[in-house]
């Protein structure tokens, strides 16, 4: 099934929605929970399978669709993987996003943490190299607690490609 942009455009960017100014932040956090929502389905519903090439065109021109995905990320349960694979497989721009990668790779459980490390292979290293040494830190902290298994070198390859950005 083929999603065309303008569709995308619609469904997740009502333009009334960002043109309208909101009394109270409920209604805002409202719509925005509802295109996140939709955004989350196209992602992870694999009858969405055959639009995905549309959706992540859509999702590397439409930076207000980067950033709702990588709030669904942060607030996501059941499809983390699959929104965070998304990132890499879309090629986005996720470089402003350096700590919350390196938190998943670190916190997560290991299938969601190998899509954390892929999507900052895949990064720029253009994040600033005070956030760069600050993600370098916190991973070294966290390896001694995971030194012995799989999650462990993942940490060990994590800050050899942060170190390669200072």
């Amino acid at each position: 099934m083929s999603i065309k942009r303008d569709l995308l455009k619609n469904k997740l960017f009502d333009t009334r929605s960002y043109a309208t100014l909101y009394i109270n932040k409920e209604d805002e956090e409202r719509v925005r929970n509802e295109q996140m929502g939709i955004l989350i389905d196209l992602i992870c519903d694999d009858k969405h399978i055959g639009g995905r090439t549309e959706l992540f065109n859509f999702l590397k021109k439409e930076n207000k669709a980067v950033d709702l995905l990588i709030k669904a990320i942060g607030e996501a349960k059941g499809n983390k993987q699959k929104l965070v694979a998304a990132c890499w497989e879309a090629d986005l721009d996720c470089d402003r996003y350096l700590p919350l990668f390196t938190g998943i790779v670190i916190d997560d459980d290991l299938p969601i943490a190998l899509e954390a490390f892929t999507t900052i292979e895949n990064m720029k290293g253009a994040s600033p190299v005070p956030e760069i040494e600050l993600c370098i830190k916190e991973a070294m902290e966290s390896y001694p607690e995971h030194a012995d298994t799989p999650k462990g070198q993942l940490i060990a390859d994590l800050i050899e490609v942060l170190r390669k950005w200072q």
